[in-house]
């Protein structure tokens, strides 16, 4: 039988015949993949959780240890996808808006401007300035009043519990605010080319409302091997870069997240505003409660499809756990914090999917928290979901293909026939962990679902060498022997 490849549209058309009954009434059957050969592979110490349905069958071909409860890492995005298509919808779009109850004389809005953000993780500045623009275009060139930035979509912190506070300077880990711009995240030219015991000048383009003070010493590149290399943030998204690092004939770029989201917002809004040559007679300021008026203009986001694409190819988190809290926002029909958005998405997949999710936890829709603890079966039971109603869902072509695009293009386990083009996974990794969840054809052309969570990573002393061998060797063992599967 000639094997499939996931890329083409035909793989959403194979018939499932076979599937008359759901996946939780599917009578139990032998698993036939045993991961007992392939763990030996892996280092000594790591945790793994691993589940494998044939679809086709609605038979068990691979089970070990599928109830424990395990780190997810990316694969949340699994559920934050399900759920989105669930709740928001295909027709669903971020909108940005500016809005004013005021009367326009004049060339003059006698009155205040409101920005309303709606926690768009894919605006960029130049967007908001072309929505500013209509204001000319409207013939507006003066706002005698206050600039409202309304940000009330959402509530409390703008980071779920259990992120890691080191990786917060980080830009995958940006915080999903509500007034998000070029995703929450700037960039610093870093010039080491001085002597020796100099400081590393460190430069921040003028479109970027923030300051960088560098306190980071040039040093040999035998004392750079002992030397840590840190970001130290203060108020008013100031940083202070600070350690030392080895000298460098070139400079290099370095990009840090935003930290106070609404400062950011406001200065750049102030900016473009003089930009445009629009004279504010009034305070910018932020609104206590969500504004209503008339809308003058309004930018949108591409289409939740588009979005779900980009976030499972790239493994976005600020698309996710900002989807993740309008999820929240459009169950409960008011602002809602992380633990709220949580409840949430674990009530409308439980009703809706009849995913029984058991004592595990959700903290948030990208997958980043420390505090996420997910059992194999519970995401099998997303994946078999997602098969069954894949004609109204159109999930399948959001999940990377292995040797093609996304986070699987590289993946060395997966380069080579028969797993190159003919698996499709969502990728999980975050210290220590290695996931996976997605779909593949076996040698029969029949379809596999599967769940590998690997938990407890590490290759010790050896990490910087032989870090991903063992992790190819389990990968190529185990696949492998799932496409053989008869």
């Amino acid at each position: 039988m000639k094997r499939f490849q996931l890329q083409s549209t035909a793989f959403k058309n194979i018939a499932f015949s076979l599937l008359g009954l759901a996946w939780l009434n599917a009578a139990p059957a032998q698993a036939n993949v045993n991961l007992n050969d392939y763990i030996s592979y892996l280092p000594t110490g790591a945790s793994v959780g691993f589940a494998a349905e044939n679809l086709n069958r609605q038979q068990t071909i691979a089970d070990y240890n599928q109830q424990i409860l395990m780190l997810p890492a990316s694969t949340q995005k699994v559920f934050t996808a399900l759920a989105a298509k669930l709740t928001l919808g295909d027709e669903f779009q971020f909108a940005t808006d500016l809005v004013s109850s005021a009367k326009i004389s004049n060339k003059t809005l006698q009155g205040d401007l409101s920005i309303r953000f709606s926690g768009d993780p894919t605006l960029r500045s130049g967007q908001l300035y072309q929505l500013l623009a209509q204001l000319k275009q409207q013939g507006i060139d003066t706002i005698n009043g206050n600039i409202v930035l309304d940000t009330s979509i959402f509530n409390s912190h703008d980071r779920g519990l259990g992120w890691i506070w080191n990786d917060l300077t980080m830009c995958f880990n940006a915080p999903p605010s509500a007034a998000s711009i070029d995703g929450n995240c700037f960039s610093v030219e870093l010039n080491a080319s001085g002597a020796i015991g100099e400081l590393v000048q460190a430069s921040v383009p003028s479109h970027f409302p923030v300051q960088v003070f560098s306190q980071v010493r040039i040093v040999s590149a035998q004392e750079a091997a002992n030397c840590a290399f840190d970001v130290v943030v203060n108020d008013n998204n100031r940083y202070t870069l600070k350690g030392c690092i080895a000298r460098q004939s070139n400079p290099f770029g370095l990009s840090f997240a935003v930290q106070d989201t609404d400062a950011y917002a406001i200065a750049i809004v102030m900016n473009q505003l003089q930009k445009l040559k629009i004279n504010v007679n009034g305070q910018i300021r932020l609104a206590l409660q969500p504004t209503n008026g008339t809308i003058l203009a309004s930018h949108y986001s591409k289409p939740l499809p588009d979005l779900l694409k980009q976030m499972m190819k790239k493994s976005d988190n600020q698309i996710a756990d900002s989807l993740f809290r309008r999820i929240g926002y459009q169950y409960y029909q008011k602002p809602v914090s992380f633990q709220q958005s949580a409840l949430a998405m674990r009530q409308i997949l439980s009703k809706q999917a009849e995913i029984d999710f058991g004592n595990s936890q959700i903290a948030d829709g990208s997958g980043l928290s420390r505090q996420n603890l997910i059992s194999p079966a519970a995401l099998l039971q997303a994946l078999d979901y997602i098969s069954r109603h894949e004609d109204t869902l159109g999930l399948l072509d959001t999940f990377p293909i292995a040797g093609q695009d996304g986070t699987l293009s590289g993946r060395g386990s997966m380069g080579e026939a028969p797993l190159a083009k003919n698996l499709i996974a969502k990728t999980g990794a975050l210290k220590g962990v290695y996931n996976l969840a997605g779909f593949m054809q076996n040698a029969k052309g029949e379809r596999i679902a599967f769940v590998q969570f690997i938990n407890g990573y590490s290759t010790g002393d050896l990490e910087s060498r032989t870090k991903r061998s063992p992790l190819v060797n389990f990968e190529k063992g185990v696949f492998n022997a799932l496409y053989q599967n008869p």
